[in-house]
């Protein structure tokens, strides 16, 4: 296992964990994170994190060209999940989607609570761009452990908004 990290100036260090090429975790930056150990970088997992440090600076990259299922662990994630993925990574910087938008996008119109869990769990984020989906009602919703200001500073980075 290699833990790659990346700088993000104003968010914090972040860090990939790659396995044979595969990224296994990703955790956002965050003031003074460090992982546990460090033995060496994946080329490409060094390249993705050139790329999310470049996204949390400002640049406009949508990361569609990320291969997730090259670069991510897939083992045992059911169909629907990545369906649910690609819905979510389907919609655009600055926009927003609800979860049931996400759901019937990925063909299960009334799973808004599992297009929740996938969220809740997914890897990649930032790649996946789980901020952007926020409630029917247009508030913002839940952002797992960073919480709803995390959240919120993406969007606000994007140029979306939510209540």
């Amino acid at each position: 296992m290699i833990a790659c990290l990346y700088e993000a100036p104003g968010w914090g260090t972040g860090s990939l964990l790659v396995d044979r090429g595969l990224v296994v975790d990703h955790d956002e930056p965050a003031p003074g994170h460090r992982p546990a150990a460090r033995s060496g970088d994946d080329p490409a997992a060094r390249v993705l994190a050139e790329r999310l440090a470049a996204y949390y600076a400002g640049a406009d990259d949508a990361f569609a060209d990320v291969d997730l299922e090259a670069a991510c662990d897939w083992h045992g994630v059911p169909e629907y999940d990545r369906r649910i993925l690609r819905a979510v990574r389907a919609i655009p910087r600055g926009e927003t989607a609800s979860y049931g938008e996400v759901a019937a996008a990925a063909g299960r119109p009334r799973g808004w609570r599992a297009a929740g869990a996938v969220c809740a769990d997914g890897p990649l984020s930032v790649v996946v761009p789980y901020h952007r989906v926020i409630r029917a009602d247009g508030s913002i919703g839940g952002y797992g452990a960073l919480g709803t200001e995390r959240k919120r500073r993406l969007l606000a980075l994007e140029g979306a908004r939510a209540r």
